[in-house]
């Protein structure tokens, strides 16, 4: 009886390997560094950015371009209060007007405010394809296939702190809707950071889920009270006007049943919008795209990635508008 032949091995690492001059920019670097990310940091942007500020130490400040999403606020609340770590980007350049810039988890300008003066990027780290529209940079590490920032950012720290080992990995859970969009290298660096980080697989996971207090509860309740859905073919779109929490209740909608959720609030900042899709549908529906042009639709700007995306600006009279626009260009999107 003849033997079977052994499947062969994949020679491919169980992690991302950094290009050699990225790596040897990263240790060359001297001085205020300023480490800013998108419009809206996300927890992938926002962990990365911290988690390699502490990599590069007291010369690293984190810059927000305007404000982050409501997930990131409440998992980095200590960090986003400390002052001398965590400032705008336009008062980081005012005081560091010569210091080099590592951009995150974001290329193109659309979500790139603080690049309005078309400011020279040092360094680019990203999961998201190049194109036309792309902020570009003297050094760049581009990989689309990987699931977060934080991935890739975890291969540049050989040995990050339990804390930042922990950051890395709420990136890695938020940013592939808790593994659903991962791949072995994306479990492979999760494994390696699990073995570091000073809180498990079922810790880190249950911090993302919900917020903690009751409070924040009751606003995820009362934001699916007011929720309205349609059926559009055999696809389930919901959306919400909520209070606060739009973020979370795009989450629970999606939870509930629905394929496509936007959840969206209106105050005397603005209008915010949070969208959710189905991590299946991620190649029928263009996401980002849609709050990109919700964004304008509010004057002001949209991103994300293919399964979370969201949407800000300065008219809050327009939410109800912006929320009937986005429904409509995802029925498009699912019935192409």
């Amino acid at each position: 009886m003849r033997a079977q032949k052994r499947p062969k091995k994949r020679s491919q690492s169980l992690v991302y390997q950094p290009p050699r001059q990225l790596v040897s920019a990263m240790k060359s670097l001297k001085g205020p560094i300023i480490i800013t990310f998108h419009s809206l940091g996300d927890t992938d942007a926002v962990a990365g950015a911290f988690a390699l500020a502490e990599h590069l130490g007291p010369r690293a400040i984190v810059a927000w371009p305007d404000r982050t999403n409501s997930e990131s606020r409440r998992l980095f609340r200590d960090e986003i209060e400390r002052p001398e770590k965590f400032m705008s980007f336009e008062a980081a350049r005012q005081k560091w007007p010569d210091a080099p810039i590592v951009l995150l988890d974001a290329n193109d300008r659309s979500i790139l405010p603080q690049f309005e003066k078309r400011e020279k990027v040092f360094m680019l780290i990203d999961h998201h394809a190049l194109s036309s529209n792309s902020i570009r940079a003297k050094i760049e590490w581009v990989e689309p296939q990987a699931a977060s920032a934080c991935e890739l950012i975890a291969a540049l720290i050989p040995s990050p702190s339990p804390q930042a080992a922990g950051w890395l990995a709420l990136g890695i859970l938020s940013d592939s809707a808790r593994l659903l969009r991962a791949d072995a290298r994306t479990f492979g660096t999760l494994a390696g950071l699990l073995e570091r980080a000073d809180s498990d697989y079922e810790q880190l996971v249950n911090s993302l889920s919900q917020p903690q207090n009751a409070q924040s509860r009751a606003a995820v309740l009362e934001g699916l009270r007011q929720a309205v859905w349609k059926l559009d073919g055999e696809w389930l779109l919901a959306s919400a006007a909520v209070s606060s929490h739009e973020s979370h209740v795009a989450d629970a909608l999606i939870s509930a049943g629905a394929d496509v959720a936007f959840a969206g609030t209106a105050d005397k900042k603005g209008t915010r919008i949070s969208a959710r899709i189905r991590p299946s549908l991620a190649d029928k529906v263009d996401l980002p795209a849609i709050m990109e042009n919700v964004g304008r639709r509010l004057g002001g700007m949209g991103g994300g990635h293919p399964a979370a995306a969201g949407a800000s600006g300065p008219d809050g009279a327009k939410l109800d508008e912006a929320i009937s626009l986005a429904l409509r260009l995802a029925s498009e999107n699912l019935r192409r």
